[in-house]
């Protein structure tokens, strides 16, 4: 198998292990912040195993810019896992695969990176999609409420991607660094952080096979892809939240919700082969 091929291979498999999320909190009976923390805390763990075996390049020395997107992603993990629990895990998936459209539009609202009209457009694509999954909640103040949760998931986390980009930090530095800044916050704002053994076994493994594995096989598959490519492959995390948590718990997504996927999928989809068509065109020439 060609490097490229392996490279695929992880990003997509990472996919696979970030869409178990749902599949997660539906096994998971404890308040939506002792899953904070103690989700947080065996990443934190586990992380810093990582960090004594995997290479990283970067400086072991946290910078501004990388201690805003530690904050940022912590921020974005105190507001996932309340979404999970208070709207359809498929309304929480289509709305995070707007990802790339909302860090494009939020680098040029904020460090006046340069956005094309056509990806403009893109972006108010996916803004109607956003509004026709909403509609599809507006009945129910919980799955609103979730809806909205998500959206802010996913600013939180356009805002981390442009800290990341700018930061020379280890990127599992970062990491460990978000999960102790949501961990800390999780203990704060949980009433009681006790769990049983049977719950604390399924939360080490919520944290290792969604965030350390996941993270480990999309940071190795990443170095060898473009980010347009990389970014594409992982969009299989959007119909794969849906799929596990359909087969586990029956959970079927409003038509709203189907509707609006279609929207936003189409619009983040033209967005990352578009940039892949003209690079194939340029190495043709």
């Amino acid at each position: 198998m060609s490097l490229e091929r392996q490279a695929q291979a992880y990003v997509l498999l990472s996919a696979v292990l970030f869409s178990t999320a749902g599949l997660f909190m539906g096994l998971i009976d404890t308040g939506v912040f002792a899953v904070v923390f103690w989700r947080s805390l065996f990443a934190v763990a586990f992380t810093c195993t990582l960090m004594s075996f995997v290479p990283d390049r970067g400086s072991i020395k946290p910078d501004s810019a990388g201690l805003a997107a530690s904050l940022l992603s912590a921020a974005a993990m105190l507001a996932f896992i309340p979404a999970l629990r208070l709207t359809f895990v498929a309304n929480v998936a289509v709305i995070h695969g707007s990802l790339p459209l909302l860090t494009s539009l939020l680098a040029w609202l904020t460090i006046r990176d340069r956005i094309a009209l056509s990806t403009a457009g893109l972006c108010g694509m996916a803004g109607i999609g956003t509004v026709v999954i909403f509609s599809g909640s507006a009945s129910s103040g919980p799955r609103l409420a979730g809806d909205g949760l998500a959206l802010l998931m996913t600013v939180l986390m356009a805002g981390m991607t442009i800290a990341f980009r700018r930061s020379n930090a280890s990127s599992l530095l970062l990491v460990a660094l978000s999960n102790g800044f949501a961990g800390i916050a999780g203990a704060m704002l949980a009433p009681t952080l006790q769990v049983s053994v049977g719950q604390g076994a399924l939360l080490a493994c919520f944290a290792f096979v969604q965030m350390t594995l996941g993270l480990l096989f999309f940071a190795i598959g990443s170095r060898t892809l473009s980010p347009g490519e990389a970014a594409l492959i992982s969009l299989a995390e959007v119909p794969l939240s849906a799929l596990w948590v359909w087969l586990a718990f029956s959970e079927v997504p409003a038509t709203e919700t189907i509707a609006g996927a279609g929207i936003i999928l189409t619009a983040v989809l033209v967005y990352l082969v578009s940039p892949l068509k003209r690079r194939s065109r340029n190495l043709e020439e």
